[in-house]
């Protein structure tokens, strides 16, 4: 029996091979997780799982070798010390929360929520079905599914992929009564790969782990109304899938638009840089730090405006508590992520708005190397070579 309520998505991690193109965007197949000097290859690789519309028509196949596209679904980005949790601080208080985004942002009416409640709210506010993660990986390879979604705003009718990744696919669907249509994350709730060198338990905690971040996702994006934020419709968690209702942003991806158009005229990037400030000023007044903000990240409407997407790795933040996750994706990380420093949360999101900036008017990265520890000296020093096509600042 599925049970409804108002919750969001989750990121898929990503990981290919990489390579590099004097500077270029990044090419969808590299690699985004590494050691401090090497690639980390393991299992995925993932054209786009959360962008909600098509990919590019093939007129455009030839300015796409020129400039390589990027892969850039997130994990960790730094190596961690024994000393270092590869876990985040304790999450901020719910009176905590909600008293810093009062004092900084009293406009809004969305109430605080802790990680631990989107699990109940996704289950109407009951216990959890019982579930064992043998049965739960099972139910991931029996691969079950539906064509119908019941939730508290109406029935979905699923139709085709428009998204697939290691954690999940994004299909269309279309309301039953009214026709309106959204794009749905489908996350299973147990592991869908086949790595027999992995233990049991190791894969009962990826799957507790994918499981939180899932549901923290889903609490974060419940609280976000923001008209530069790709909002949620519903969600649904059955017991072996959870299925995430985002409205369906149809203008395309920003990464599409600078590939057929080429860099961005300053007015035109000032326009949309104004939009990803609003919308990222509106997460950090309510204490939420987005953590993998980046040109795939960002969607453009049929109306010319942006919208950001994707907040599987969003979680809250306090002044007092610093984060100690180092994730994102490598061109867009902060030099503290490569240095395995903790962080409060919104100058990460700060350092990786400047490179989208940066891309957006350059058509290329500003960091890049075919050599990986040089690659991350580069991001380390922050040295970069402005082009002389560029206003003076």
């Amino acid at each position: 029996m599925a049970t409804t309520t108002s919750v969001s998505p989750a990121t898929v991690e990503r990981n290919t091979s990489r390579r590099s193109h004097n500077n270029s965007i990044p090419s969808r197949s590299q690699s985004t997780r590494v050691k401090s000097s090497t690639t980390d290859s393991p299992q995925r690789s993932h054209s786009h799982s959360h962008s909600h519309h098509h990919r590019p028509s093939s007129r455009h196949a030839a300015l796409e070798e020129s400039i390589p596209q990027a892969n850039y679904e997130t994990t960790n980005v730094a190596q961690q010390s024994r000393k270092t949790s590869s876990r985040d601080g304790p999450t901020p208080s719910r009176h905590e929360s909600t008293r810093s985004a009062t004092s900084n942002h009293r406009s809004t009416h969305h109430s605080r929520h802790s990680n631990d409640m989107a699990t109940a709210a996704a289950n109407g506010g009951g216990p959890a079905p019982v579930v064992t993660p043998q049965e739960l990986r099972n139910a991931a390879h029996r691969g079950k599914s539906r064509t119908t979604i019941p939730a508290q705003s109406g029935n979905w009718i699923l139709g085709k992929t428009i998204g697939q990744g290691s954690m999940g696919k994004v299909k269309l669907a279309r309301q039953a009564e009214g026709g309106e249509q959204v794009a749905v994350k489908i996350v299973p709730r147990g592991s869908t790969d086949d790595n027999h060198n992995q233990s049991q338990a190791d894969r009962e905690r990826a799957d507790h782990s994918k499981e939180v971040r899932t549901a923290r996702e889903a609490a974060i994006v419940t609280l976000l109304n923001h008209p530069y934020i790709c909002g949620m419709r519903d969600v649904v968690r059955t017991t072996y899938h959870w299925y995430m209702l985002f409205e369906y942003v149809n203008g395309g991806q920003m990464l599409d638009y600078i590939i057929s158009h080429g860099r961005l005229k300053e007015k035109q990037a000032r326009k949309f840089s104004r939009q990803i400030a609003s919308a990222l000023d509106y997460c950090h007044r309510n204490s939420i730090v987005h953590r993998d903000l980046k040109i795939e990240n960002i969607l453009i409407s049929k109306t010319g405006d942006i919208k950001i997407i994707d907040f599987g790795l969003s979680n809250l933040f306090a002044p007092r508590n610093h984060l100690k996750t180092f994730c994102g994706s490598l061109y867009f990380a902060a030099p503290e992520l490569l240095q395995a420093k903790a962080y409060t949360g919104p100058e990460v999101d700060v350092w990786s708005f400047g490179i989208v900036l940066y891309v957006l008017v350059c058509g290329k990265v500003p960091f890049d190397d075919q050599s990986m520890p040089a690659l991350h000296a580069k991001i380390k020093r922050g040295i970069v070579d402005y082009p002389n096509w560029l206003s003076p600042g």
